[in-house]
């Protein structure tokens, strides 16, 4: 397989702003289907502050990987590779915090190589599963998880601003396990 034509790095402090901003895009994008209501609005600003970048890009265990064109972030999936228990299914292992690509840059293999680095990290780290959360609305998130062999495990809730969002546990095993 030839190398993507997309670069993959790990972040380093100064990309907290272009962190900031694509997660904010992507973010709107996917729950604010209906308009932008005060309470997307809030939370996209908050979750996805530079600051609240910057505070976890200096947390030790928590990793982000990057994609890029040229100087632009097209992607990214952030990790804790540490041994955590999913909110259901009975699974522990790294958690997928999240893995945004920029819709304009989705379905280009952007997502499948932004997964596979990480769960090189993950087995790296020594961890055996990942589980991650999804959105229940998010069909095609919930697909491709699924085709790439993340499981169905659970339910659990995302609230936020007083209100909540069903959200899909979805958990791995890696291979050599």
């Amino acid at each position: 397989m030839s190398a993507p034509e997309f670069p993959l790095r790990l972040a380093i402090p100064v990309d907290a702003v272009t962190l900031a901003a694509l997660s904010v895009q992507v973010f709107l994008d996917t729950y604010a289907t209906e308009g932008v209501r005060q309470d997307l609005a809030i939370e996209a600003f908050e979750t996805y502050s530079v600051a609240a970048f910057a505070e976890r890009l200096a947390e030790p265990g928590r990793i982000f990987i990057l994609a890029e064109a040229g100087s632009g972030l097209l992607g990214y999936a952030e990790v804790l590779l540490a041994s955590l228990p999913a909110p259901a299914g009975g699974v522990t292992g790294a958690e997928l915090v999240r893995l945004y690509v920029q819709p304009a840059a989705q379905r280009h293999g952007i997502g499948r190589a932004l997964l596979s680095r990480m769960e090189q990290a993950v087995a790296g780290a020594g961890l055996a599963a990942v589980w991650l959360t999804a959105w229940e609305g998010n069909i095609d998130a919930r697909a491709f998880y699924s085709r790439l062999g993340y499981a169905d495990v659970g339910a659990t809730t995302y609230t936020f601003q007083g209100n909540d969002y069903p959200n899909r546990v979805l958990a791995r095993r890696l291979a050599g396990d």
